[in-house]
């Protein structure tokens, strides 16, 4: 924290919050007036829809329809309380009746407008409750019964602005900031029955109540988190959730915050339907989740476009962003995504941040302390067995030496009792290495509030996550601050100031990555000791690597990365009905500095015929440095006008917008070798020699210009439209393609709201939509209408001397034609309710994705002289994308329980439709017509031998085809053309890559009066991992692959004899499908189990609310992987271990 606060980046945080302040103050102390001429305000005819919307906005839209100014007190009138209003061409008298006349409200025009007030006509005394609250009182005169209560919601949280009204009449209330009401109602209203109490809020399920002889009625409301009233953020805005026709998925950021895990991205999967994050590390400071959405469909970069708050490719990105900060998530999978044209082509993920809301100050509190395990680690074999595996690998070099050649028995039961340990130990490395847990904590605290005029949002974290080597530098840091302050002017002007930075501290072990650490943890055979009994390291293999030295003594890499953004938006109500301007500027900065110091140690070999220690030194022979820092900047500035009206049944919304962009980048890096000493880790401090210095340098600056636009279309709720336009220009294509058009139209119709359409209870709601937009794809290097050069040393000869000379080398051929990625999505869509309790969504999709980028480097002839890497990339690409998507939720309550169970299934399948092959190409072997493959540099990476088994007698390997050097216990493939021999022709495709085309989840949840237990199982199917595990002199062996590999002792054995190296041998040189394992899995991935303490007993401590929650991630996996996490990446196993997360936690508010 101390670095933090000592940062630049801190003091200008500061200094721009204490201005903002100062500015919030000056804008609050000025009042607003209200200045318009009016002339037969009264007679005016209006027509307006509005649905659950507040008073205040209410009286605005009437403003811009009928052209009238109305002049009131905000602390007299409700401003906030929620209206419902219907009028087709009515006078603006009449209308105003049923506004304002339920809320004892009087109107009056006078001096050119109308002024609003308090009826006289109140009960109670002409009194008013606190903050605005009203109480009405409808016909038959003054009530008799006084009825008062709290309304809280289902986490003991006060709500203000509930509507209270007695079932039947007009007459209400609503409550005020405490949450309280207090409202007369008739003793006996009618003959009907006692009198009923409707309960409303937006939002929340509404809820009737039967009044016996109580005068204090208190309510608790539930979430209605299903509402279709539900609104949704979309691209540059937001929309009624049953007016949307694109596919959109949503998730609340409370539901992301019952995951312990501190990477966000890492808490998506199972969530949303379409939406692939699949995890490859579980390293402290790059544990974060690759995230694709509905697949993949190109050979280039697949990455989904981030929106963080309105703000494209913000610095920083969503991984590190705090989860308590996270208001919503919104995923736009079809022609929604079209409004960000030539980045959305892969999808668009929204993140929009909290915001305060008007009221008193609360603070918030969270705190939880995580312990972490891997998923999964693999099992190795003890000493005694691999030592008999090591004298079976000599047996197969020479038979005739017997199965003893490397270590008798005797000397295998020295392994196996343990009396020599210095000559025979034991080793378990991965104990040895590895913590039983490493721990992991995260404090939150926020304070929101405000007023009509102002609201605040201002919140700090802080983050630790510990790595799982004993006594090793991998950790994480990370210290957050965020504000976002909204103020209105006055009733046509507004704005914000969003401000956000956070410290990375991240620490890795110098010169390695967490690959070469499990590389060698799992290679260093159990025959060699961590230790020796003094406390010497042994010297591990290769070099001296020992994986605990390495952990420890290789030296850090400190890698502290500071990021801010910072936006300010505005907004304007033309005086022209319906117009309104807004617009934003943002600025986003990172800076990330490295500063390694690679350092050696000393392991030890012990000579056990001279009984004396020999020295092995690891790592350079001197110390060396190296630092670089890397500075990103984006410019972002956005004006948009917009309009809206109501023309009778028809509801009209629309924009049109300008965006412009500019980033930067700039990186330098220096090196130093030959330190004398680590005590002075400066550069300045290396050696002096030419061969100690080194330095590179690179930039970049890229730019976009945007014109966009979108229209939207309602006829009475049941006919819904929408057109997108975006056209965008970049800069990273050549100046004849730098532009480019992309459309987007979506239509939905509410079969529901058809007047002829009568179900009962049953279906509640119905909606059928249609889309097609097309998108681009501009993220691709900006260099490529250039040709690329790089600077080499060469020979340059003259007669009989050579001399050494820098010389200029093409590295990349221009292509002058780059042009865009373009992609055509269709989607075909149905969303439903039924029985006000079951929801149920269906999406069809298909996808053309054309002009990819991809080389010809197959097809063009060696001869012609140019390498494969020269050749430039071309639009020539394409691949087809197709599946479907469906999400069905149930929720129900009985007495005091509450219950819901869900769950989203996904499908998506891409198919090669055109990439460059060599012309004669088997039809087999052709990656056209099948799936991307989890090589797109090289389809023909992707090719292998279809193994068939294990040659288990010499009689099976005589008979059969087989590769040179196949012996009996080696992999048996396919003779797949049948021509009598094993060779290249017989390698085929596998239908499946590293990326899942089956994504599902499965939510259950419960609540019991303060007990709540909410669970999540995540899976994924057809879907294959190429994982080789080394094995025999070269490597260490699991335990798994020893107990089923053929061996002179097993001949039974169903995997692979066991040689020198697996890698290298004739069972792993060959690509083949033993390796290709099927990566399906079914997780239980997040479980949470909460208390929520009554509000009686924690009112005494002076709390609003305080839960405690213990809550588990990757609980457990069900797959038939072994040895490895499913969601490992392809190779060899060697990499970090996903995490198991075991967590307790308390959130307080006060």
């Amino acid at each position: 924290m101390y670095f933090f606060l000592k940062s630049k980046t801190a003091y200008h945080i500061m200094r721009l919050s204490i201005l903002q302040l100062f500015l919030i103050g000056m804008i609050a102390a000025g009042g607003y007036a209200r200045d318009i001429n009016a002339q037969d305000l009264l007679a005016k005819n209006v027509s307006i829809q509005a649905e659950n919307i507040p008073l205040g906005t209410a009286l605005d839209r009437l403003e811009n329809l009928a052209g009238v100014r109305f002049a009131y007190s905000r602390s007299i009138i409700p401003v906030r309380t929620r209206v419902s209003l219907n009028a087709s061409n009515e006078k603006l008298s009449a209308v105003l009746d049923r506004l304002l006349m339920p809320l004892q409200i009087e109107y009056q025009p006078g001096d050119g407008q109308i002024i609003l007030k308090r009826s006289r006509k109140v009960s109670m005394g002409d009194e008013m409750l606190p903050n605005g609250a009203v109480q009405t009182i409808g016909k038959g005169g003054l009530a008799d019964v006084h009825l008062t209560g709290t309304v809280i919601d289902d986490k003991g949280d006060k709500l203000p602005g509930v509507s209270v009204v007695l079932k039947g009449t007009q007459r209400g209330t609503v409550t005020n900031e405490e949450g309280a009401y207090a409202l007369d109602i008739p003793e006996d209203p009618s003959s009907a029955g006692p009198p009923v109490l409707i309960f409303s809020f937006v939002g929340y399920l509404s809820q009737e109540v039967t009044v016996g002889a109580q005068n204090v009625v208190d309510v608790t409301l539930k979430v209605d988190s299903k509402s279709l009233e539900e609104v949704v953020v979309v691209g540059y805005g937001t929309q009624s959730k049953k007016n949307i026709t694109g596919s959109v998925a949503t998730v609340q950021g409370s539901e992301i915050t019952r995951s312990p895990q501190a990477n966000i991205s890492n808490s998506f999967a199972g969530r949303l339907p379409g939406l692939i994050a699949n995890n490859r590390s579980g390293e402290p400071g790059s544990d974060g989740s690759n995230i694709l959405i509905r697949g993949r469909a190109t050979t280039g970069n697949s990455n989904p476009l981030i929106v963080i708050d309105g703000i494209a490719n913000a610095i920083g990105g969503l991984d590190r962003l705090n989860p308590n900060d996270i208001e919503s998530i919104s995923v736009l999978k079809d022609a929604s995504a079209a409004i960000y044209g030539a980045q959305a082509a892969n999808g668009v993920i929204l993140i929009t941040t909290k915001k305060g809301l008007a009221g008193k100050p609360r603070f918030d509190y969270s705190f939880n302390q995580g312990f972490v395990q891997p998923t999964r680690l693999p099992k190795f074999v003890d000493a005694p067995t691999y030592a008999g595996i090591l004298n079976t690998i000599d047996y197969y070099r020479n038979p005739s030496g017997g199965m003893n050649q490397r270590y008798s028995d005797a000397e295998i039961q020295k392994f196996r009792d343990g009396s020599d340990p210095i000559n025979y130990p034991n080793t378990n490395w991965v104990k040895e290495l590895m913590k039983p847990v490493a721990l992991q904590n995260q404090h939150n605290l926020s304070v929101s509030g405000g007023t009509e005029k102002i609201n605040y949002f201002v919140s700090a974290g802080t983050l630790y996550q510990d790595g799982l080597y004993r006594d090793g530098v991998n950790k994480y840091r990370q210290y957050s601050v965020r504000s976002n302050v909204n103020v209105n002017v006055n009733d046509k002007l507004s704005f914000g100031i969003q401000l956000a930075t956070r410290r990375e501290n991240r620490s890795y072990i110098a010169g390695f990555g967490a690959s070469n650490v499990f590389e060698f943890l799992y290679r260093t055979y159990p025959t060699l000791p961590a230790r020796y009994p003094d406390g010497k390291l042994g010297a591990g293999v290769e070099q001296g690597k020992n994986p605990i030295a390495m952990a420890t003594l290789a030296g850090t890499n400190n890698s502290p990365t500071t990021v801010s953004n910072g936006i300010l938006r505005a907004s304007y109500q033309l005086p022209v009905n319906g117009l309104s301007l807004d617009g934003f500027f943002s600025a986003d900065q990172s800076f990330a500095f490295t500063k390694e110091m690679k350092t050696n140690w000393i392991v030890y070999q012990y000579n056990k015929t001279t009984q004396q220690y020999s020295t092995v030194l690891g790592g350079p022979a001197q110390a060396q440095m190296y630092e670089s820092q890397t500075n990103r900047a984006l410019l972002t500035g956005n004006i948009k006008l917009n309009y809206t009206r109501n023309f009778g049944d028809h509801a009209l919304s629309s924009f049109i917008a300008y965006e412009q962009s500019r980033e930067t980048q700039e990186f330098f890096s220096a090196s130093r070798n030959n330190f004398i000493t680590t005590q002075l880790p400066d550069l300045s401090q290396g050696g002096a020699q030419p061969v100690d210095f080194g330095n590179s340098g690179s930039s970049y600056r890229t730019s976009r210009r945007n014109v966009f636009g979108r229209v939207n279309y309602n006829y009475l709720g049941r006919y819904l439209a929408e057109i997108q336009l975006r056209y965008d220009g970049s800069s990273v294509f050549p100046p004849g393609n730098r532009y480019g058009f992309f459309p987007g139209i979506s239509l939905g119709w509410r079969v529901s709201q058809e007047p002829w359409f009568r179900t009962g209870e049953a279906v509640n709601d119905l909606k059928i939509r249609a889309s097609y937009g097309e998108l681009g794809n501009d993220r691709v290097n900006p260099n490529q209408f250039r040709d690329n050069f790089q600077v080499r040393n060469g020979a340059f000869s003259t007669g009989n001397n050579a001399n050494n000379v820098p010389l200029i080398q093409y590295s990349l051929l221009a292509n002058p034609n780059i042009t865009w990625e373009v992609a055509k999505k269709y989607n075909v869509g149905l969303n439903s309710t039924l029985f006000k309790k079951l929801t149920f969504d269906l999406d069809l999709f298909f996808e053309n994705r054309t002009n990819i980028l991809a080389s010809r480097n197959v097809s063009i002839p060696a001869l012609t002289g140019i390498s494969s890497a020269q050749i430039p990339k071309e639009n020539i690409a394409e691949v087809h994308n197709r599946g479907l998507e469906t999400q069905i939720q149930y929720a129900g309550s009985r007495n005091a329980f509450t219950y819901n169970i869900g769950g989203n299934f996904a499908y998506a399948k891409s198919e090669v439709i055109f990439i460059d092959e060599a012309p004669n190409t088997l039809d087999y072997q052709r990656a056209t017509g099948m799936p991307l493959g989890s090589d797109l540099g090289n389809p023909n990476a992707d090719l292998m031998y279809r193994s068939i088994g294990v040659f288990k007698t010499q009689q099976e390997l005589d008979a059969y085809p087989h590769v040179s050097g196949a012996g009996m216990g080696d992999l048996k493939y396919e003779d797949y053309n049948g021509d009598g021999k094993i060779d290249a022709a017989d390698r085929i495709r596998s239908p499946f890559s590293n990326v899942p085309q089956i994504t599902y989840g499965v939510n259950l949840g419960g609540g019991w009066k303060n007990l709540s237990l909410n669970v999540l199982f995540q899976g994924q199917a057809r879907v294959a991992q190429y994982v080789v595990v080394e094995a025999g002199e070269f490597s260490s062996v699991m335990q798994s692959r020893a107990e089923d590999a053929w061996s002179p002792t097993n001949p039974n054995g169903n995997s692979p004899r066991i040689d020198s190296r697996t890698g290298t041998g004739v069972n792993g040189s060959y690509k083949n499908t033993f390796w290709f394992q099927n990566t399906a899995f079914l997780r239980l991935k997040n479980v949470e189990l909460a208390y929520n303490v009554p509000a009686k007993i924690i009112s005494r401590i002076g709390l609003g609310g305080l839960r405690i929650y213990t809550n588990g991630f990757n609980l457990l996996t069900f797959t038939k992987v072994k040895d490895f996490d499913p969601e490992g990446d392809n190779g060899n196993a060697f990499f970090y271990p996903q995490q198991k997360i075991y967590n307790v936690g308390v959130n307080v508010t006060f």
